[in-house]
């Protein structure tokens, strides 16, 4: 009896060495593979290392490089509220801010920097940083008050595809592209 369970295994076994054969190939395959697998460089998924508004949010891709957000970030607040101390004549600065935006809000730029909400220095920094000579790539003045006029008032700021920001969004990206 013992012999005849020995039998039906070694038919078995040859029976599925097609299939195993297969698999191991497969596995030897893959494992040879590997080392070149291993040297190639993992590279950014996007082209750029920072996002304009329309890639911010489509790419869903908030990650950082390395320490920082991306390396051509735009001139933030602290910038602007030392350049505003130290350039006291900026014309841009010294107009009102619902000149720009849409706002009743009559304070001059360069005091807002100082004592307006979060939102409202982080839209200054953006636009006085796209305007000469400083102009930064990533968007235009008119982008800028757009994003206030549009999403951070409006609530509805259009990206792209379909996808539009409010003030938290539109936040979320000028924290993203400003120099802290």
């Amino acid at each position: 009896m013992k012999l005849e369970h020995s039998e039906k295994s070694a038919g078995q076994q040859a029976g599925n060495q097609g299939p195993i054969a297969k698999r191991r190939k497969l596995i030897q395959t893959g494992v040879a593979g590997a080392p070149l697998l291993l040297t190639l460089k993992s590279l950014p998924a996007l082209a750029a290392d920072c996002k304009q508004p329309s890639g911010f949010s489509a790419s869903g891709n908030l990650s950082k490089n390395g320490t920082n957000a991306c390396a051509n970030r735009v001139n933030g607040i602290t910038y602007w509220q030392t350049f505003a101390t130290n350039n006291p004549t900026d014309a841009d600065l010294d107009r009102p801010f619902n000149e720009i935006f849409s706002s009743s809000d009559t304070t001059t730029m360069r005091q807002l920097l100082g004592s307006g909400t979060l939102i409202q220095k982080q839209i200054i920094a953006a636009w006085r940083s796209a305007r000469p000579p400083v102009s930064t790539a990533l968007f235009t003045a008119d982008q800028v008050v757009q994003m206030w006029n549009l999403g951070v008032v409006g609530g509805a700021y259009p990206v792209g595809a379909g996808v539009t920001w409010n003030a938290t969004q539109v936040g979320q990206y000028l924290t993203y592209v400003l120099f802290p």
